[in-house]
């Protein structure tokens, strides 16, 4: 029974941090439209005071999500022969995938080409005469977009399983312990010699920075959840590694502005990454210890957030096409999309999505089951397989 505890706190706490990763998200892209980056849809007035919590967000929510992915591979294979694990993988994550390069993706092509002046069309005659071309982004109109995180998982689960397998049948006896705190060097290390040969691009090709900084996490998340004891340790140490994240976070910070530090230097790169990856210990050891039960809304959730994932990029572009255009203020617009944005993905997978078995098959849910299942421990650790 302690087993089972224990097995069923790792899952739980992990498909709530994976949730709230993807909720944060809303936010975080919401708020591209009105920092002047140079997205796909932006607002003429920008909002200064969102760079900085963006420029940190940017620097948690996906590293979070491929550090979660990571363990969730570990757990699969636990209970799962290796033509099933691959299987399961394809249709969860390429099928997806596929789909939304047709289907999900072209409308934020479409609405930027509109509000840059590059197309005045209707979107019919936008995706017959561009998007069919499968001429690659930027130059044409073909694109993963915000699915990358999509492409590169299964890129990695392809490459990492001859290792994964190895780690799985020799699994060494690691113990965790403060030295945990030093896989952040690594990270600084990729980014300080590849980031500015490699920028961020998301193209999969010649892309090395990114594609070697998420591979990295994704084995962390492995490694992590295939330690024993580690999520326990991780809650006893939480405290230490909050402060020791703040702490390098509000240093940096303060030699930035004191001109000490220049921006993507390789003092930069080194301390931005170990709070990262300091954060990443935070949100596990403080998950473990207040998140590690279910209950309905994590039901809910843990089905609806891949789907919500999926569609909230082009919701946020679509709506925010046309706010941005209003004579609002700039926060009046920024919560304006946000509300419309989660409201529009809640009825379109309320609506939709989980109601239609092919909707749910190309979103990579689970096809519903004939037969009538009480809800116990049974079905939360059914579905707690589902971590990507």
């Amino acid at each position: 029974m302690q087993v089972a505890d224990e097995r069923k706190e790792r899952y739980d706490f992990l498909d709530w941090l994976r949730v709230i990763a993807i909720f944060v998200l809303f936010f975080f892209h919401t708020g591209m439209i009105f920092v002047g980056w140079g997205w796909h849809v932006v607002n003429q007035q920008t909002i200064p005071s969102l760079r900085w919590p963006m420029d940190i967000a940017h620097r948690l929510r996906m590293p979070l999500l491929f550090v979660i992915s990571g363990a969730g591979m570990w757990f699969a294979l636990q209970r799962r022969g290796v033509a099933r694990f691959l299987k399961e993988r394809t249709v969860k994550l390429l099928l997806p995938l596929v789909v939304g390069m047709f289907l999900v993706v072209p409308p934020q092509i479409y609405y930027e080409r509109l509000q840059r002046g590059q197309w005045s069309g209707g979107y019919a005659e936008f995706y017959v005469t561009h998007v069919l071309k499968f001429i690659p982004y930027p130059m044409g109109d073909f694109s993963w977009h915000h699915l990358w995180f999509i492409l590169y998982l299964y890129v990695y689960v392809l490459l990492l399983l001859p290792g994964m397998l190895w780690w799985k049948r020799v699994r060494p006896n690691i113990a965790p312990g403060a030295w945990l705190c030093l896989l952040g060097l690594p990270l600084g290390i990729n980014e300080a010699l590849l980031k500015s040969v490699f920028p961020e691009a998301h193209t999969l090709v010649n892309d090395w920075y990114i594609f070697n900084h998420y591979l990295l996490l994704t084995i962390y998340g492995y490694l992590l959840a295939s330690m024993p004891g580690v999520w326990k340790w991780m809650a006893g140490f939480r405290r230490w590694s909050l402060f020791a994240g703040l702490a390098s976070i509000a240093l940096l910070i303060t030699m930035f502005n004191t001109g000490v530090v220049a921006h993507d230097s390789v003092a930069d790169a080194v301390g931005a990454n170990i709070f990262t990856w300091l954060s990443m210990m935070a949100f596990m050891g403080y998950g473990y210890r207040y998140l590690s039960f279910t209950n309905p809304l994590l039901v809910w959730t843990r089905e609806a957030s891949y789907p919500f994932y999926i569609l909230h990029q082009t919701v946020i572009v679509a709506i925010g096409y046309y706010i941005v255009q209003t004579a609002w203020t700039p926060w009046t617009k920024y919560f304006v999309v946000l509300a419309l944005s989660m409201g529009a993905c809640l009825v379109l997978y309320e609506g939709c999505v989980r109601r239609f078995a092919v909707l749910r098959l190309v979103f990579g849910m689970k096809l519903r089951s004939t037969r009538p299942q009480p809800v116990s421990i049974p079905i939360a650790h059914g579905a707690r397989e589902d971590v990507q």
